[in-house]
């Protein structure tokens, strides 16, 4: 069995719109602070950190959904592995055997808890490392696999990647009898 799921374009078109639009708001909130301020409370500083933390945010957002639109695929999954390229931050290919346990989050996520050689044994630069942990304050035990910017629904997603995963979990405990 091999899946691959691909990306919806037109997503990803739409997150670099907003992504880049939030960035230009970014940095007139640096540039032209004085047009925001609507009350006695606001002072110039305070909107500038505003924009310099924007510009930052943005910038990186911008480049990670940038990223992503030149890719294949978004996820592989087959019997030994899957490859999970849905997000720029993602690590890749990660086999069965390293997976612990997959959860479903919120409506739009799936949660899929690795073993922490897994992080150890990938070199991530700074802007991964940051956007992994903006999206999951838990990105040292696991990682979030959301179909926002994927072509197909949560629940399909969801059964392809347990039902694999339990494959694997019982050809490996029947060759080990």
């Amino acid at each position: 069995m091999n899946i691959e799921i691909k990306f919806r374009k037109e997503r990803i078109t739409l997150g670099i719109i907003i992504s880049l639009l939030l960035l230009i708001f970014s940095v007139y909130f640096i540039i032209k602070p004085e047009i925001f301020i609507r009350n006695v409370f606001m002072k110039i500083l305070y909107i500038q950190i505003l924009g310099i933390i924007g510009v930052v945010l943005f910038s990186a957002l911008f480049f990670s959904i940038l990223k992503l639109y030149f890719k294949k695929y978004a996820l592989r999954i087959n019997e030994e592995f899957i490859i999970d390229n849905s997000r720029y931050e993602s690590l890749g290919k990660i086999e069965w055997q390293d997976i612990l346990k997959i959860e479903r989050i919120k409506k739009k996520s799936i949660e899929i808890f690795v073993n922490e050689s897994v992080f150890q044994n990938r070199k991530l630069n700074l802007i991964k490392k940051f956007l992994m942990f903006m999206g999951n304050w838990n990105y040292k035990k696991s990682i979030i696999i959301s179909n926002a910017f994927l072509d197909c629904g949560i629940e399909e997603l969801y059964d392809n990647i347990t039902k694999t995963h339990q494959n694997h979990k019982k050809t490996t405990h029947n060759s080990r009898l």
